[in-house]
């Protein structure tokens, strides 16, 4: 087995393919590509073909930590035109649509399940995020979309 494939199925990645997993002191970056040829719209799951223009940054998201090292997938993004929302970055199936969370959605669920289980300052120093972050981990994730987005 190769090591990105075997990287792919440790941290439960789908409809993705890891194209480099680089290993520094305490932190693994696993570049992604997204294997759909169709754009999905994140917030109305509209899909096109066409492609507006690319991002030339990559997005990217923490995700579960694997031993000592801070997990982080990296992926460059397309953007679409969607009827309803514009311009929009197209969605990820592992995370909320960027600029609402720089986190994974299995990290998010993991905080959120770690504070019904213990105080937040225990939470922040078991998976070494900010104090401020946790909460609004948490709200994002008991929050249900429809009551989230402005009427």
């Amino acid at each position: 087995m190769r090591a990105t494939s075997l990287v792919k199925q440790m941290l439960g990645l789908r409809s993705v393919t890891v194209i480099e997993v680089l290993v520094r002191p305490h932190e693994l970056l696993v570049k992604l590509r997204l294997t759909r040829s169709r754009l999905v719209c994140p917030k109305c799951s509209y899909t096109t073909r066409s492609c507006y223009d690319t991002r030339t940054l990559d997005s990217r998201w923490r995700h579960l930590d694997i031993g000592i090292h801070q997990t982080w997938l990296s992926c460059q993004l397309r953007r679409l035109r969607c009827p309803t929302h514009g311009v929009i970055t197209e969605g990820v199936p592992f995370a909320r649509p960027v600029g609402e969370s720089r986190f994974t959605r299995d990290f998010e669920h993991l905080v959120a399940w770690a504070c019904a289980k213990m105080d937040k300052t225990t939470v922040t120093k078991l998976l070494r995020v900010a104090w401020r972050t946790v909460g609004t981990i948490c709200e994002r994730v008991v929050t249900p979309r429809a009551r989230s987005q402005p009427s």
